[in-house]
């Protein structure tokens, strides 16, 4: 049974609201790399959230006959502090995260990665590789996972980015609940868009460094187009 889409909506019906577009331009079918900007841990739930409820299941694939049709299914790396926390840790084991640790232990999550693109699945990541946002929330450079992974297994990668997910929590794990405690009442609303697919042939044979800034590039662009119309709502310029 898979369960942890269904938690991911509701806690984010507790904390606020998502408005997301483009959600066109997710598969349901592999292999493919979904790509998402990371501000907080806040983030989690709405990112969760939203690609469930587009068809894009967190969780193994379970090969059904409907799945790869009306459903998909997503797998994402995560850090191993996620999996060693007691609450988070088995509901990241539940929807077959790959952990991410250090030295050999990073080399042998894209190993599994890579495994899992030449399955078919898809792979979720977020190549900031942790939550130190900028003041913006602008996305900080990328790691180079993201692009080893990309050249290794030429697939398309799906640029996702948010916009701000850090009004319903953000800092410390502490301060990012307490936050998310208070957003109850706040009811802040999180945009989110999916940007159109980067395409393998766009960065076949570019080196390790530029098909990572690419990648950034086009994150980017889609935080851009979110963080702009908030300005604008705001009376900004």
């Amino acid at each position: 049974m898979e369960i942890v889409g269904a938690i991911a909506v509701g806690l984010t019906r507790l904390f606020g609201r998502v408005e997301s577009d483009g959600l066109e331009n997710l598969p349901l079918t592999g292999p493919a790399i979904v790509v998402v900007n990371h501000t907080t841990i806040a983030d989690v739930p709405p990112v969760l959230s939203t690609l469930h409820r587009a068809g894009l299941r967190p969780s193994i694939p379970c090969h059904d006959d409907a799945c790869g049709s009306e459903h998909g299914h997503v797998r994402f790396l995560a850090a191993s502090q996620v999996f060693n926390h007691p609450l988070i840790g088995p509901l990241a084991r539940h929807a077959g995260m790959v952990e991410v640790g250090l030295r050999q232990a990073s080399t042998a999550a894209l190993r599994a990665a890579r495994d899992a693109l030449g399955r078919g699945e898809i792979i979720g990541i977020y190549p900031e590789g942790d939550v130190s946002a900028t003041t913006d929330g602008s996305p900080r450079r990328f790691r180079f996972g993201v692009g080893r992974l990309a050249l290794d297994t030429q697939v398309p990668v799906i640029p996702v980015a948010h916009h701000d997910a850090r009004a319903i929590g953000s800092g410390s794990t502490a301060r990012s609940l307490g936050g998310a405690l208070t957003s109850i009442v706040r009811r802040p609303t999180v945009r989110l868009r999916v940007g159109k697919p980067i395409s393998p042939d766009e960065f076949a044979g570019m080196a390790i460094r530029d098909v990572v800034d690419l990648v950034q590039t086009r994150v980017t662009d889609v935080w851009r187009s979110l963080a702009g119309a908030d300005t604008l709502e705001k009376g900004g310029p």
